[in-house]
């Protein structure tokens, strides 16, 4: 048993890049991640002994659409219980916020599903909906 603090706030972007190399997705620069923290709706991280090892915020119009991003543990303390939590607080701020038939969306890391659909959500596609879709977006240096 890991003994650990949830406090709901966003991360420092920092904290982001750290989380985000430690299971090995793509990075961006610092002033990227403060100003997209900046406009999330909202923020839980996780402690232990001081040191972030969990995260996971929402994005969206704070309504009608929010979107699950960045759900992330350290690999040294996944599967302990640790990511359910985080999805739990995250759940329990969109039932306060979300209206009927609000839109709640993630995009889940490859073979991490079955962990969402204990939070309600269904794969995509279906018989009503097709593939969820990324795009990647490559800024250009033309002026």
């Amino acid at each position: 048993m890991v003994d650990y603090q949830i406090i709901e706030r966003k991360p420092t972007a920092e904290e982001m890049l750290e989380l985000r190399q430690s299971v090995g997705w793509r990075s961006r620069d610092i002033e990227s991640y403060q100003k997209g923290l900046e406009n999330s709706l909202y923020g839980v991280c996780v402690y232990v002994d001081g040191k972030i090892i969990g995260v996971a915020r929402v994005v969206g119009d704070g309504i009608t659409c929010f979107y699950i991003q960045d759900v992330i543990v350290k690999p040294e303390y996944q599967k302990k219980g640790i990511g359910y939590e985080i999805m739990k607080h995250v759940m329990k701020y969109i039932e306060r916020n979300a209206c009927h038939n609000a839109v709640v969306g993630l995009m889940a890391a490859k073979n991490v599903e079955r962990f969402y659909e204990k939070f309600g959500f269904w794969k995509r596609p279906n018989e009503h909906f097709g593939h969820g879709m990324t795009q990647f977006w490559k800024k250009t240096d033309e002026e």
